[in-house]
């Protein structure tokens, strides 16, 4: 599993997951799916969510969520929801 990453910058974080690869996150702000398909499991939560390029999910602050991939993806994450891209 790759490190925890923690949404701090109001600049985006781009991320490109490999096949089969998982993020950790934790943090406030968005986490924005560019390209591929993302599967999502936030903790405490019974279920799960399939992000593709578009979409995007609200980070809450103190919950971590996973972020896991098949066949590759990309990602941007940043602190303010409105700065995503």
């Amino acid at each position: 599993m790759v490190p925890i990453l923690q949404a701090v910058n109001a600049v985006p974080l781009h991320i490109s997951l490999r096949r089969r690869e998982t993020l950790l996150v934790r943090g406030s702000g968005r986490v924005c799916c560019e390209a591929g398909e993302v599967w999502l499991t936030e903790s405490g939560s019974s279920g799960d969510n399939i992000l593709v390029a578009g979409d995007g999910w609200s980070l809450r602050p103190g919950i971590e969520v996973v972020l896991s991939t098949l066949a590759g993806a990309r990602l941007s994450i940043c602190s303010r929801p409105e700065a995503a891209v």
